[in-house]
């Protein structure tokens, strides 16, 4: 069966995105004089609950599902960092998924109550 136009267009800007998120968690960091403490907590938990987001309208998982991809990946791609002059930390790993968790719980709630 072929895929509506309009999920495909999810599909794309879900691959798009994921490669850009990739490349932008493994460049080099750039430090920002006058950076405020910990804000790249806020950029972690925006840029997982986008994927998120998006994971969700490309692929119509269920949530448990888009969970078991979606939260081991933040933990590979944080982990993948070391490799790469920067550092892995935990505290970025707990945003993502918090970002994620987020995403994937509105989005269910959403759909459930539009079931009715």
């Amino acid at each position: 069966m072929p895929v509506p136009r309009r999920q495909r267009a999810w599909q794309i800007a879900l691959v798009g995105y994921w490669i850009l998120l990739f490349i932008a968690t493994h460049y080099p960091r750039v430090v920002i004089p006058g950076e405020i403490p910990h804000s790249d907590k806020i950029v972690h938990f925006g840029a997982f609950g986008t994927l998120a987001f998006l994971f969700w309208f490309a692929i119509r998982p269920r949530v448990w599902v888009a969970a078991a991809i979606l939260i081991p990946y933040a933990g590979l791609d944080e982990w993948l960092q070391q490799f790469v002059g920067r550092f892995t930390d935990l505290m970025d790993f707990f945003a993502n998924t918090l970002g994620i968790v987020v995403v994937l719980v509105a989005l269910e709630i959403h759909r459930r109550f539009r079931a009715r």
